[in-house]
């Protein structure tokens, strides 16, 4: 795919110049072919990297191939904008579309890379390099994570009100002159344009890839299905003890932006990993379900995904305050010393020595655990 690129650009390149639409000569047309080449390589090597350090975002380093397809559709919008007058380059949604198909990293060394082609081209100016580089990188910026249900409206209307104010701003100084009302036509389609193309890239984003697992999850966290139904009828207990931990799973992976669908799962069936074959034989568990349970099942041995120590941590203190209330009977029990008692004796094991939560994290999780003893009343 990215030789494939490679290809593709120096032969549109090569093709564009040897047409007769752009004038350049001999030595700039192998120039802006070997940087093109030069660039695509860098942003294949980027492209490794993530791979290899496990730093792209969502499931982008299972499917590097996805990456390629969308760079080549920027390509494509590249050698188009050269037909196009500067200020309609929908170049907006490029940077968009390689930040969320790979990262925010590549998004912006992508897109950069596809902007200079139609700027080196057309002979633009520094101006509009510039009104398209600073819009994109703001939009990148609000793209840059999605998980853990991130509202994109206000993000969608600032990175187009973003590249307005740039694009008007950009016209105004090229024409050099008293702006008119047919001078901001052409931006305001660019607006239009761009608009529709990243309502699409983001629908396809959605659909598959952010929430590609939603059927799973509906079938999974539902308290009713089959497996769940059955721990019911046979163990009323765990079956408690797994309802109130998916609970405070989901709530603790909203406050700390993780993925709050697969943690509430893993809090449903973490009572039932003697059954996780059989149960994933019918409902397919989500990849990153699979890898809570899994480390959860070394019960402290190298935890390294904040997930599994969320996990951990409200199954114990679920567990323990299940057990005091039914001691109880009737008297008062004292949530915060319980909870602080759970939270010192993790510290003092270190087993999340090895584990990428914080401390500003591990804090935040105990803070919400004291925030819900009315939840906890509710239990009696």
């Amino acid at each position: 795919a990215e030789v494939c690129c490679m290809l593709i650009a120096a032969a549109g390149i090569f093709g564009l110049a040897y047409s007769g639409l752009t004038a350049h000569n001999t030595d700039d047309l192998v120039a802006h072919i070997v940087f093109a080449i030069i660039g695509i390589g860098i942003v294949g090597f980027g492209l490794r990297q993530g791979i290899l350090k496990d730093s792209l975002d969502y499931d982008n380093g299972e499917r590097p191939g996805r990456f390629w397809l969308c760079f080549l559709a920027g390509l494509c919008i590249s050698f188009v904008c050269i037909f196009l007058p500067a200020a309609a380059w929908p170049f907006l949604p490029v940077y968009i579309m390689l930040c969320l198909f790979g990262s925010m990293q590549l998004g912006i060394l992508g897109g950069t890379l596809l902007l200079v082609i139609p700027v080196v081209m057309t002979g633009a100016g520094t101006e509009v390099f510039v009104m398209y580089l600073v819009s994109g990188l703001f939009a990148a910026m609000f793209f840059d994570d999605l998980k853990g249900g991130f509202k994109t409206g206000l993000a969608v209307s600032l990175s187009l009100a973003c590249l307005l104010v740039c694009v008007t701003a950009g016209t105004v100084l090229v024409m050099n002159e008293r702006p008119e009302a047919e001078s901001f036509v052409i931006p305001a389609i660019n607006l239009l344009v761009s608009g529709i193309m990243l309502l699409g890239i983001l629908k396809i984003f959605f659909d598959k890839v952010l929430y590609k697992y939603r059927l799973n999850y509906l079938e999974l966290n539902n308290p009713e299905n089959d497996y769940l139904g059955t721990l019911k009828q046979i163990d009323k207990k765990s079956f408690r003890k797994s309802i109130h931990t998916a609970y405070f799973c989901e709530q603790i992976a909203l406050k700390l932006k993780l993925d709050a669908d697969a943690l509430r799962c893993a809090g449903y069936y973490h009572c039932l990993l003697e059954s996780l074959e059989e149960i994933d034989g019918t409902y397919h568990f989500p990849p990153q379900v699979l890898a809570i349970l899994e480390e959860y099942q070394r019960k402290g041995k190298h935890i390294s995904q904040k997930e599994t120590a969320v996990l951990m941590v409200s199954e114990n203190v679920v567990n323990a305050i299940l057990i005091l209330l039914e001691k109880a009977e009737g008297n008062r029990v004292d949530y915060d010393k319980v909870i602080d008692a759970i939270f010192k004796r993790f510290q003092d094991a270190g087993t999340f020595k090895k584990c990428e939560i914080s401390m500003s994290e591990f804090s935040a999780m105990q803070k919400l655990f004291k925030e819900e003893k009315l939840y906890y009343d509710f239990l009696r």
